[in-house]
């Protein structure tokens, strides 16, 4: 499957930038394949425990080296951590105060007054349906995050300067690729 979520673009370009807090690579591959289908150009990262989380979005943000991320999406019932403590820490951080984090828990467990106390913008069950999960995840960051420039398409000169340094298809020429519609990029 060909790169569909990119973390190293440009910075002259303002993608939402998408964190998902969950256990479970799967939910996050699925987050991403969703974005990438719906043509929602993203910044998204995973991290599957509290932990990594925190270094990811506290530690960058004492030093003042990242920007505030547009959406965290967050699993409330993490195994090696509390997703809701992560909660409170993020909304006492100055930086992430105000980010939306939406709490998507695997189960209702009938937590949403305990998110939503924790400081949570919204608290949404994942569908069990593969489907309407990854309908679900596009809904929201179309309701949260600026999709001006995430939904228009990619420039050619952009393409061009992200393939930039990564190895071709070992059948494919780097100078002949085709993009949608049979267009032939020269990138040479």
């Amino acid at each position: 499957m060909a790169v569909a979520v990119r973390q190293d673009l440009p910075s002259r370009m303002s993608f939402p930038s998408i964190i998902m807090i969950d256990p479970s690579p799967e939910a996050a591959e699925l987050a991403r394949f969703a974005l990438w289908r719906a043509g929602l150009h993203c910044a998204f990262r995973a991290c599957q425990d509290v932990a990594t989380a925190r270094r990811c979005l506290l530690s960058g943000r004492r030093s003042g080296d990242c920007a505030t991320p547009s959406l965290i999406l967050l699993e409330s019932d993490m195994e090696c951590g509390d997703g809701l403590e992560l909660l409170r820490e993020l909304r006492a951080s100055s930086h992430l105060a105000e980010a939306p984090v939406v709490v998507f828990p695997s189960h209702d467990t009938e937590g949403e007054r305990e998110a939503l106390d924790a400081g949570a913008t919204a608290y949404l069950p994942k569908p069990i349906d593969g489907e309407r999960y990854a309908r679900c995840v596009v809904e929201m960051v179309e309701r949260w995050c600026d999709v001006s420039e995430a939904a228009a398409p990619v420039q050619e000169a952009l393409t061009r300067e992200s393939l930039d340094g990564l190895p071709g298809h070992p059948r494919r020429r780097r100078d002949d690729l085709v993009a949608p519609g049979g267009k032939r990029w020269r990138l040479s």
